[in-house]
């Protein structure tokens, strides 16, 4: 098992996001993209939701992209139909959204395709979808042992509201990965301890 954050640590994410503002998108890495995931309210995208009650973080394992995550017990888990899964934090009062998520997709790729490559590829696709994104950080990095990319930026969604997020994406062998945390204006501070303990713990599987 490989273990995440081996190049960025908590303390250099948070001083990064305490002075960016972000929203996130859900979409794919190379060549892929599905609008609600992208940027949509949690709500609209179409999930399963499994209702969560132990006292201590659950162990998620993806036993088809092979990676691992712990989320809070109080989190819901969505899968969607793309395979991408969604850890969703719980509605507020007199919401009908959930605040806060971390999601997470695994593409399949040509095992030679390149970092740049999958980041140039990504930051067109938020350009093109997006004429308002205001991209504020986009940093190289070391996720897992291998070269990764961080971007943080702004943006409108499909209700008209600007969000915030954090984008991370890597690659290891022929899969890449992206992880995208999103939430509104108000409450991306609030959360980014929880989502720095769900990053601390992803790890991949490797089949020997």
């Amino acid at each position: 098992m490989t273990y995440l954050f081996t190049g960025i640590n908590s303390t250099r994410i948070s001083i990064v996001l305490s002075i960016l503002t972000v929203f996130a998108t859900v979409h794919t890495i190379i060549n892929y993209v599905e609008y609600n995931l992208a940027f949509g309210s949690f709500h609209e995208n179409p999930i399963v939701p499994i209702p969560i009650s132990d006292s201590e973080y659950l162990t998620y394992d993806d036993l088809i992209t092979r990676f691992s995550i712990k989320y809070p017990p109080d989190w819901e888990r969505a899968q969607h139909i793309d395979k991408s899964v969604t850890f969703l934090a719980p509605r507020e009062s007199n919401s009908d959204t959930n605040p806060a998520g971390l999601s997470i997709m695994v593409k399949e790729i040509v095992s030679n395709t390149t970092l740049p490559s999958i980041t140039q590829t990504q930051l067109d696709t938020l350009r093109n979808l997006y004429p308002d994104i205001n991209l504020l950080e986009s940093i190289e990095t070391t996720f897992l042992g291998h070269p990764a990319h961080m971007i943080v930026f702004t943006a409108t969604d499909n209700t008209q509201n600007m969000r915030k997020a954090m984008q991370i994406w890597f690659k290891e062998d022929a899969r890449a990965y992206l992880m995208t945390y999103k939430s509104d204006n108000e409450r991306f501070s609030k959360y980014l301890p929880t989502i720095d303990k769900m990053l601390n713990s992803f790890y991949t599987n490797k089949i020997s």
